[in-house]
């Protein structure tokens, strides 16, 4: 179906045709070679032209993702936004035998992709609509509540508009509908060199962080918030695809003409050297349309003082200089997941942050006895080992039955990740019982190599004040023993002891290497509470005399538990 166009809809600047154009050519000449040029299609004669049919990364295998996480199945009805010459529409529903309603820009890949899909013998299960998903003619031929599940695949980093058209898909989707979008995302903020790079070159003038991103999610009205690294596979995918292209000049020239191969390297160039600069990453990013009762529900435990809360946090130095810190947070209303990766060259990356609790455990997995344990996360390709070396517990005092706090402050780590390992040392601290519903504290820590661990925290948990320095003397001069600071205190940059009638001073006043924020909560929960983590090098002074170098950890939360 073609809707009535606004003036100069379908004008299509040069270097959109070179990018576009010369696909149907090869869809066409591909299926000829195969003996295929008419007649009947099976999924496998579509299948087989690769990123002609599947145009994102991954094809059919970020598919099979999508398939499982919105749990489609002949009931669904599903919108495809951006759904190029059909690919994904037709293997989802081929699999799954559910209903699409595919929505694209060009008038050309929705007649090929009605023609296979035609030649498939799934027409009566996928219907296409012509037209930009911001129109109004657009908008009104899609009914509101009317879907189960939205996919877009690489579709969204073209539109600009990105508080509008998530609008459309909460309008879209039925209550308790989900998205499922891959995307583009900024690991920082973008120069205006990249900025117009991506315009230029990517035709895309908006790239967000993830955070700002969340953001658009959140103004949309849109719950379980799930943002999940893709930049481990994708970075060595474009890498691959150009280096292909590029042995293949010879033969492209001969199907498409010189003008298109050059565009297409130069394509296919800048977006691997984007991915290779550490500026622009790939997401998977999944949320939910709550019910109009959840959205208006206050908590049965909202005016409770204590909230029941589990925690479970590690934070990994390796060697290579780099940091992992990880995070299981549960309370009443709200399960969190986090996880995130910085290096000390200003480099960082979100791996994972979701309260959405369908699909976490198949994001990240934590397995552990009290002396090893396993940390996955299968999209990273990361896995971690380890052994506690070292385990202190003590009371909070703000816990209604001043249940022990686990402190792990020595794992003795192997982490495997993109085939390289290697060994780092770590902190884990699990906590859990009946706390405040309001509370802030800081906590840092911090390791230096040739001399010991520190780990301190300042916090308030309700009207009770909790703080404690502690420093692990790991140095093999010595053996290693637990001093424990006495009159301690936090300011925003350093953190202070008394050990032994020595006064420690923890400083991390230089420039951090990198920040990692994120707001817990739940949109429906009332909980909301700022966690923010920095990766800072680090300097340990005793009697205002130097003493080590090293690196930390510094965490900070302020908010209210529900």
């Amino acid at each position: 179906m073609t809707l009535p166009q606004p003036k100069n809809q379908n004008f299509l600047a040069k270097d959109e045709a070179l990018i576009y154009d010369w696909r149907i050519h090869s869809i066409r000449q591909a299926l000829k070679q195969k003996g295929k040029a008419t007649g009947t299609l099976e999924i496998q004669d579509l299948l087989d032209l690769g990123h002609l049919d599947q145009y994102h990364y991954f094809g059919s295998q970020a598919c099979d993702r999508a398939i499982d996480y919105l749990s489609l199945n002949p009931n669904s009805r599903v919108l495809d936004i951006g759904s190029g010459v059909g690919g994904p529409a037709r293997y989802i529903s081929h699999k799954t035998d559910c209903h699409f309603r595919c929505v694209e820009l060009r008038n050309d890949f929705n007649e090929i992709a009605e023609e296979l899909t035609q030649r498939m013998g799934l027409h009566k299960h996928i219907k296409y609509l012509t037209g930009s998903i911001l129109s109004s003619q657009v908008l009104d031929a899609l009914l509101p509540n009317s879907f189960d599940s939205i996919i877009s695949f690489l579709c969204l980093l073209h539109i600009e508009n990105r508080d509008k058209v998530l609008e459309i898909c909460f309008r879209s989707l039925k209550e308790n509908g989900c998205i499922y979008i891959e995307d583009y995302v900024a690991n920082c903020n973008l120069s205006p060199e990249i900025q117009n790079t991506l315009k230029e070159v990517v035709q895309s003038s908006y790239v967000p962080t993830r955070e700002a991103y969340r953001y658009h999610f959140e103004r949309a009205g849109f719950t379980d918030i799930c943002f999940i690294d893709l930049t481990t596979g994708w970075k060595p995918w474009v890498e691959e695809r150009y280096q292909k292209f590029i042995k293949s000049k010879e033969e492209s020239i001969t199907i498409f003409g010189e003008e298109v191969f050059q565009h297409r390297s130069e394509f296919y160039r800048t977006v691997r050297d984007l991915f290779k600069s550490g500026n622009i990453g790939g997401t998977l990013i999944t949320a939910k349309r709550p019910s109009a009762s959840q959205i208006h529900q206050v908590p049965d435990n909202y005016f409770s003082p204590l909230t029941s809360v589990y925690s479970e946090q590690y934070h990994f130095f390796l060697e290579d200089g780099s940091l992992i810190a990880l995070r299981y947070f549960q309370t009443e209303t709200l399960e969190h997941y986090s996880a995130w990766w910085s290096d000390t060259q200003g480099n960082s990356r979100e791996l994972i942050n979701t309260s959405e609790q369908k699909g976490s455990s198949t994001h990240i997995s934590f397995q552990k006895d009290n002396k090893t344990g396993t940390i996955c996360l299968p999209e990273a390709n990361l896995e971690i080992k380890f052994a506690v070396a070292t385990q202190f517990t003590w009371e909070v005092p703000a816990e209604e039955n001043q249940r022990a706090v686990i402190h792990q402050p020595q794992l003795l780590c192997t982490v495997n990740t993109n085939n390289v390992t290697q060994k780092a040392i770590g902190y884990c601290k699990i906590y859990q019982g009946n706390y405040p519903k309001f509370w802030g504290y800081h906590f840092v820590h911090a390791f230096f190599p040739d001399y010991g661990i520190i780990w301190s925290a300042d916090a308030t948990f309700g009207q009770e004040k909790y703080n404690y320095f502690k420093f692990l003397n790991t140095s093999q001069t010595e053996q290693q023993i637990l001093l424990n600071g006495e009159n301690s205190y936090h300011r925003q940059t350093s953190a202070h002891g008394c050990i032994n009638n020595q006064i420690y001073h923890l400083n991390f006043n230089l420039n951090s290497f990198a920040t990692w924020s994120s707001i817990l909560r739940h949109k429906t929960s009332t909980m909301e509470s700022n966690l923010r983590l920095e990766y800072r090098p680090a300097i340990l002074e005793i009697d205002d005399k130097q003493v080590s170098q090293g690196i930390c950890l510094k965490e900070s939360c302020f908010g209210t538990i529900a």
